[in-house]
Parts: C-alpha cells; structure tokens; sequence
C-alpha cells in the first residue's frame, strides 16, 4: 500500500465559524472494515495505541458516546467529534481561531488528522509498510491538499518536516 494512494481516500473541509470565533477540519474516509470494527480500532485503548500512539496524561471526559454511532469529546483546546455510518468515518475536529490557525492554516489540523486515518488504514490492513521517503511525500501533498495560502503552506512544511 502505498501512502500517497490514501490521499484521495478522504474527503477534506475546512470549517470556520464566524459568529463563534472557531475554525477546524473535516475529514471523510470510508474503510475496508465494518463499523464495528472501526468503533473498537478506535475505542479499544489497546488497538489504538497501535495506530494512534498512547494518549499523552489521562484520556479525555467523553461529552457523547453513542456505540457505533458517534464520540465527542474535549480535545487539544477544542472539540472532536467522531461519527461512524457504513464503513465510514468523520473526524471533526474545531478549535478557537488563533494565532497559530493564522499561522499556519487548517493544515495545522488537517495533517495530523489525515495521517492518523492512514495509520488507521495501514492498521486495518495489517501487512502494509510504507516505502522509505513515502512519508516525507505524503506529508508534503497532504499540505498542499490543506493550504491554498503559500505562506502557510511554507510554514506548515516547515513545521511538518523538521
């Protein structure tokens, strides 16, 4: 499998707020796993940190937990919100704009967000490695599929690959 192939696999949006001050991402990815299977790759602390890592400090008051449908949840200074349908995910992910989004734009989120749905993706395939340079690539396109603006996509790179 390779990386770059994921790419176009999610739909991508940029959500902005106005009247309440916050921005954020939304991604869309279908998977070649049954929802169930999504809800426990993601609810199952142990599967998780295969794919996600270990949350950092304790894990997160869960604000919504509907089985198969739908988690919400406090996360990096703002709201994530998971929804699960056919084989589906969405991650909404919203923060309050700030220097940082202006900095670097909704690559900031989206990268990082991506990434994890590619892990995710890699995890549920099992046998999948990634090429050697394959990440340098998928990092640099997934910035670009986030940032219209050169400057943020200059310094989301920067950021990204240091």
């Amino acid at each position: 499998m390779n990386l770059v192939d994921l790419i176009p696999l999610s739909t991508r949006r940029v959500l902005i707020d106005a009247p309440s001050g916050t921005v954020g991402v939304e991604l869309t990815r279908a998977f070649a796993a049954s929802t169930r299977e999504l809800w426990e790759a993601i609810t199952d602390p142990h599967r998780r940190e295969h794919w996600f890592g270990p949350l950092d400090g304790a894990a997160p008051d869960v604000e919504v937990c509907e089985e198969e449908h739908l988690l919400r949840l406090p996360w990096e200074d703002g709201t994530l919100e998971i929804s699960f349908a056919d084989s589906a995910l969405t991650v909404r992910h919203t923060v309050a704009r700030d220097e940082e989004w202006e900095t670097y734009g909704p690559a900031l989120l989206g990268v990082g967000w991506d990434s994890a749905l590619a892990a995710l993706d890699l995890h549920l395939a099992v046998d999948a490695e990634a090429a050697e340079g394959e990440e340098e690539e998928f990092l640099r396109r997934l910035v670009d599929e986030w940032s219209a603006d050169k400057q943020q996509r200059a310094r989301a790179l920067e950021l990204f690959l240091a």
